[in-house]
Formats: structure tokens, sequence, C-alpha cells
């Protein structure tokens, strides 16, 4: 057990197989790897919707992948 099972995912990332690392903390001296995801747009039309991000679909936040 490493402490992640009891964790919600958000609904874009139920059927995707997460790296073994994805839950490890960040280190702050190493720039953060691309999300690849247009972050402000995705929050403006998560708000548009009334969803919160981690509710929204995998085809809802594929339209933002840049």
């Amino acid at each position: 057990m490493n402490g992640t099972e009891n964790i919600k995912l958000p609904k874009f990332l139920e059927s995707v197989q997460l790296s073994p690392n994805y839950f490890a903390s960040p280190d702050p001296y190493v720039s953060a790897p691309s999300c690849h995801v247009d972050l402000p747009a995705l929050s403006r039309y998560a708000k548009e919707k009334g969803k919160k991000i981690a509710e929204l679909t995998k085809e809802e936040v594929n339209k933002f992948k840049i």
C-alpha cells in the first residue's frame, strides 16, 4: 500500500494509467514539466459550465491541449 488508494481522481483521469511518481512530492529546485493544457482557458470553460476542473470529462479537457 502506498497511501494513494483512497484518493479520488478527477473525472478526466479515471481511465488513465498514471506513472508511479504521479503523487510524489515535487522538487522545488527542478522546473515542473508542462501539463500540455491551456489552464487559463480550461479554467474559464469550467467556470462557464458551472463545473470544477476535476468534474470535466477527458473529452472536454482535450479541447484545451496545447
